[in-house]
């Protein structure tokens, strides 16, 4: 198999240069589509879209999210690209993560131009400087990027229609149809928790949109499961794309490959550690210390853990407590299997996190695949409580709840705090209201307490979010109970 690396620049002088030398598949391509004379573009349409990582049940579908409009503008000579969705409730009722349940429609707005990423529909653009390389890829690997790429990069077409190249990095296998063009695009990406996984982008119902063809249906698939679905109603070749860099994104500096952390002692024996936007809790115990949460990624956990042990010393770190399966909450857990610390969770979860450890892991090896250790992992079944007499931890299963089939809370009494995954997120400043969330997972969260429990939270100590008081979140959603 030829390789190449996409440069992401000058491709479209490129391409120029290097048709001749082409085999006459991807000529053929190149002509049926159009691509030879477009500089840029701008597609929309509309249909569904799944959020990757945030299943209901472990190992399931994502979850479901209306797609009201979808409009991709590239500019292929930066290159550059702004992507725009606007997303409504798609499971009815809630069923999963993604930021759901919604209050409202949610827009969202990503953009890439050259070295720089970032996000709009803040009070300024926020840069993303991690998400550069994705957002190019998926520049390139559009229908007609993906022609360019392998033409500019000397690529060529085997009698079955396969193009094999080296997009930011990752290997990329295209298939063109009978038609010569671009049917499917297929590569490998990488998460913490699951390592390496296929993503399958098909192009299909090929039209005539001036002088190009696109196709009016878009399917992507991560992991197995289906991660957007548009049916394209407008398409406008050579559309004037301009995607200038914003001066605060240009100016912003790079973040440290170790992230922060910033550690408060929230209570006698307890700490609460903000890191990658993240927070989990550090709770000492007479010998050994307990973690609630290890969210993110194994960067954050070997920073956390160092914070900890630096603040408590002398005392080992013995389980670390996982509320839910979601990406975003387990994805800094096999650095604590790496470091022989027990993990504790639902008994739901636990086989599709030993699952998914064993899978391959060759695109970003992390410190267990280089040194596999088996995973020590025990289980809650409706509740579990940690103690030494002095301090205690409390964990209870939450049935029934919308957003994860295998979610745990964690109590601390002494404390009065409660600690959870997800259901309110308290925004910064003085604000508790959160007006782009529903009350739908709060409501579940109160009536365990409040109900089933019959706890008297003071505080709450989510994983997005900081330390506020209980009462904040009933506030935030209008919600009467008994505290």
């Amino acid at each position: 198999m030829r390789t190449i690396q996409v440069f992401t620049a000058g491709v479209a002088l490129a391409v120029a240069a290097a048709g001749c030398a082409q085999q006459p598949r991807l000529e053929a391509a190149a002509e049926a589509m159009g691509a030879g004379g477009l500089t840029s573009i701008q597609y929309s349409g509309s249909g569904t879209q799944y959020a990757f990582g945030q299943a209901y049940e472990p190992g399931g579908r994502w979850p479901r999210f209306v797609a009201k409009t979808y409009t991709v503008a590239v500019d292929y000579q930066t290159p550059a690209m702004r992507l725009e969705m606007l997303r409504a409730q798609g499971e009815d009722p809630p069923r999963g993560g993604g930021a759901q349940p919604f209050a409202r429609d949610v827009r969202t707005i990503q953009v890439v131009s050259g070295k720089f990423a970032w996000t709009e529909g803040g009070a300024q653009p926020a840069p993303n400087p991690g998400a550069v390389s994705d957002r190019l890829r998926a520049l390139w690997v559009t229908p007609h990027g993906i022609v360019k790429a392998a033409m500019a990069g000397g690529a060529a077409a085997d009698e079955a229609g396969v193009v094999n190249l080296t997009v930011e990095g990752r290997q990329v296998k295209a298939t063109l149809n009978e038609q010569n063009q671009v049917a499917r695009v297929e590569y490998l990406s990488s998460n913490s928790v699951v390592g390496d996984y296929p993503v399958e982008i098909t192009y299909s119902d090929y039209a005539q949109f001036g002088d190009i063809m696109f196709p009016r249906r878009i399917v992507e698939k991560q992991d197995g499961f289906d991660t957007l679905d548009i049916t394209v109603t407008d398409v406008q070749p050579n559309a004037g794309v301009s995607l200038p860099v914003p001066d605060n994104v240009a100016k912003a500096t790079a973040p440290p490959e170790t992230p922060t952390v910033q550690i408060e002692k929230v209570g006698s024996g307890l700490w609460s550690l903000n890191a990658a936007n993240t927070r989990s809790l550090a709770v000492e115990f007479r010998d050994h210390i307990v973690m609630l949460e290890g969210p993110t990624s194994d960067a954050r956990s070997a920073a956390v853990n160092e914070m900890v042990r630096k603040t408590i010393a002398n005392k080992p770190i013995r389980y670390v407590v996982n509320t839910h399966a979601h990406y975003d909450h387990a994805g800094g857990l096999r650095q604590y299997v790496a470091e022989g610390i027990t993990v504790i969770t639902h008994e739901s979860n636990k086989a599709f996190f030993e699952k998914v450890w064993a899978r391959p892991r060759t695109l970003e090896p992390d410190a267990l695949s280089k040194a596999p250790e088996p995973p020590v992992i025990e289980t809650v079944a409706d509740k579990r409580v940690l103690t030494d007499g002095t301090q205690t931890v409390e964990l209870y299963y939450q049935k029934g709840n919308g957003h994860h089939t295998g979610t745990l809370i964690a109590w601390l009494p002494r404390e009065r705090i409660l600690m959870y995954g997800d259901a309110y997120n308290p925004p910064p400043g003085d604000e508790i209201r959160t007006p782009d969330r529903g009350p739908e997972y709060a409501i579940q969260l109160v009536e365990l307490v409040e109900q089933q429990l019959k706890l008297n939270p003071v505080r709450i100590a989510p994983v997005h979010g900081r330390v506020v008081p209980y009462q904040n979140l009933k506030i935030a959603f209008g919600i009467s109970g008994t505290n």
